[in-house]
């Protein structure tokens, strides 16, 4: 009964926000509530941005608050957390995680997530762009984001690198799966 009725109180704010009638209250978890920035500002305009190209459900979900309320960095680093979480649940390969998982999961040799039959150039080529790129993004901007506090504090800065883990997720989803090499590896514990 409670849930719904915030998630009504959350749309009639996103609602007003985006009308422009009056500077909106983001409600989080109680007891905090955060400012959000009215229409005319510039983090009004970027919302608005965000709202309309942020579309994948697993991004929007952890880091539209964030970057509303002007969490940039928190909301990248969510932002890239599930792109690793999704990966990491497709492939099976729950023991690894960041870089490691994605030269693993994408491999050249014998990637578990793959989009073509790597036969040509052009083929192989994808590949090892996509796994230079995943990895990359887990230990350039993953990484940084969530070892250091603000390391983005600029919101155009922060939309970009959410779209660009957007754009990773999406070619994960549509990436194929090869059974023979998806095994269930384990941390030591």
């Amino acid at each position: 009964m409670r849930i719904p009725l915030l998630d009504r109180i959350k749309k009639f704010q996103e609602h007003v926000l985006e009308v422009g009638l009056a500077q909106a209250v983001l409600a989080l978890p109680a007891p905090r509530m955060l400012s959000l920035a009215a229409l005319t500002s510039e983090g009004g305009a970027n919302i608005n941005i965000y709202s309309s190209t942020v579309t994948e459900v697993e991004i929007e979900a952890v880091s539209r608050d964030l970057f509303a309320s002007g969490h940039y960095s928190l909301a990248v680093q969510e932002a890239y957390k599930a792109v690793e979480k999704y990966v990491q649940q497709k492939s099976a390969a729950m023991g690894l995680s960041g870089t490691q998982l994605m030269q693993h999961v994408f491999s050249t040799t014998s990637p578990t997530l793959y989009w073509k039959e790597r036969k040509t150039q052009s083929e192989q080529d994808e590949q090892k762009g996509y796994l230079q790129l995943c990895a990359g993004a887990m230990l350039g901007i993953r990484n940084p984001v969530t070892h250091e506090f603000d390391w983005i504090e600029d919101s155009v800065m922060s939309l970009e690198l959410i779209l660009f883990a957007q754009h990773l997720l999406r070619k994960a989803k549509i990436a194929q799966v090869d059974v023979s090499t998806r095994t269930l590896i384990r941390s030591a514990s």
